[in-house]
């Protein structure tokens, strides 16, 4: 509530300036206000807690006389300095900020991180994390690596389940408890766990990016869209009118290709359909008395999702063959927006001439409750490995250094260097705050490789524009069944 307050007010002073000079005929003001109820005096809340005073409940006293905690992290090398940062001041706040998260901790509780990368892939990890753990290798306390692998890993059995974890507190803000939850087969099993020290989970959160000069060339104020997502009405058939509008064949070809002005540029539809099809409150799992997950795919909700999405992203203004040039088609100002974006997109946007800005990704309908903005499927999970000799040692290590990480890392890649660094003004900043408020994922996508692949149903469909949704899942679904029937079993030690 605290994110939509702020953003409601800056909304309401920057759109103050404009509706001072619109007036109706009456003479009055036109309406600016930010919500419906803005008229009313803003609501005022007691400052919040700063994160680097939020302590955790460690022992002051806990130490391991130089003991070795082993860190695997199997990653692409652009993240490496999520994990070791550099031993010199490089003059950037993350590499700092995550230096000095892993000093703090060998220093507080005596102890050497021995963190190993390797450059692995999603593709790349099982085998690599199960070759280490089936030969007994203990050298390693914790596996990091892309969901997409790791999740393959559980039903292998080779992780701790998070609960059994001594010192591990899941009531402290540094966890991402709704993310855990979504990716849990039942409520009393967490094999993949997510924390601060995954910095690039969040980096990896699904967003919309618009350029604001095109916008405002278009249909105004860009501000509105900004109101639209606080009120609520930031919905796909929103989207639609406003990407269909923006089409111009700007070569007079005839031809529609990324020459013209775009109203949609994405690189391609398959990982573009996520957003949008686990955005949605569509009910393709449900929960049984246990709270075991249970497919529920064949519903007419799920039809209907398949069926619009084919309408939107088959259209002239929509191009989903960027050749890779999608973040330059969109800087360059061809496109109004820019989808199959990660909030780390920013980084590559620096230079951007025109001034652009964030949105999540939009409701299906109109009665959806929230907004859901996806994690990518290649975002950074933690596993405990079963040869972790020291359980307390492990738990202890965890907590220390996803605390550290709220502490510091976060503020530093998320205030200073993406909010502040790379959005281009003060809604911009806090729109991310709320992308981030609403990350979500689904257990079917995020266990896609361990249940057929149901979960890419819709990706191949949507990309065919093919509406044969029922008898392509039933395709799979057996299969996709007998596997989660199988990993119920490994949860519950079966």
């Amino acid at each position: 509530m605290a994110t939509k307050r702020i953003l409601a007010a800056i909304l309401a002073s920057l759109m103050l300036i404009p509706a001072m000079a619109a007036c109706s005929d009456s003479g009055k003001p036109a309406d600016t206000t930010a919500s419906t109820e803005s008229t009313a005096p803003v609501e005022t809340e007691p400052p919040e807690t700063e994160r680097h005073e939020i302590k955790d409940d460690l022992p002051a006293d806990l130490k391991f006389d130089g003991k070795t905690f082993g860190i695997y992290i199997g990653t692409q090398a652009v993240f490496d300095d999520f994990y070791a940062g550099k031993e010199e001041k490089a003059g950037d706040v993350v590499v700092e900020a995550v230096w000095e998260r892993n000093a703090n901790v060998e220093d507080r509780f005596g102890v050497k991180l021995n963190m190993v990368t390797e450059n692995k892939n999603y593709k790349e990890i099982p085998a690599a994390v199960s070759t280490l753990i089936l030969a007994g290798d203990a050298t390693y306390d914790i596996y990091v690596g892309s969901q997409y692998g790791m999740t393959s890993l559980v039903s292998q059995k080779m992780f701790v389940n998070g609960f059994e974890l001594p010192h591990v507190n899941f009531d402290q803000p540094w966890w991402m408890n709704n993310f855990m939850d979504e990716i849990s087969l039942g409520k009393d099993y967490r094999f993949l766990l997510a924390s601060d020290y995954n910095t690039q989970t969040i980096a990896y959160i699904r967003a919309l990016f618009f350029n604001k000069v095109l916008y405002e060339k278009l249909y105004g104020d860009p501000n509105e869209l900004y109101k639209d997502a606080l009120d609520g009405k930031w919905t796909l058939d929103k989207l639609n009118t406003l990407v269909s509008g923006a089409y111009s064949d700007l070569d007079g070809n005839g031809v529609v290709d990324t020459t013209d002005q775009l109203g949609f540029i994405t690189n391609q539809l398959l990982s573009t359909t996520d957003g949008f099809v686990y955005g949605s409150e569509v009910p393709l799992t449900t929960r049984d008395k246990d709270g075991f997950i249970q497919l529920n795919m064949i519903n007419d909700e799920a039809i209907k999702l398949l069926d619009k999405l084919n309408v939107f992203f088959h259209q002239q203004a929509v191009n989903t063959k960027s050749g890779g040039k999608e973040v330059q088609i969109f800087t360059e100002g061809r496109s109004l927006f820019m989808g199959n974006g990660l909030l780390n997109n920013a980084t590559g946007m620096r230079d951007m001439e025109d001034d652009y800005g964030y949105l999540p990704n939009p409701k299906i309908y109109d009665e959806q409750t929230a907004y859901h903005s996806v994690v990518h499927d290649t975002n950074h999970l933690t596993g405990v490995s079963i040869t972790s000799k020291d359980l307390a040692f492990t738990g202890a290590m965890l907590e220390a250094l996803a605390a550290e990480s709220y502490r510091r890392v976060t503020p530093a890649w998320y205030e200073s260097a993406l909010k502040l660094k790379y959005a281009r003004d003060d809604i911009s900043s806090q729109m991310i705050d709320m992308i981030k408020d609403s990350m979500s994922t689904n257990f079917i996508f995020a266990y896609n490789s361990s249940l057929n692949s149901i979960a890419h149903v819709f990706r191949t469909l949507i990309t065919n524009n093919s509406s044969d949704y029922v008898s392509t899942v039933q395709s799979k679904l057996p299969a996709a069944e007998q596997k989660l029937a199988e990993l119920i079993k490994t949860f519950k030690g079966e």
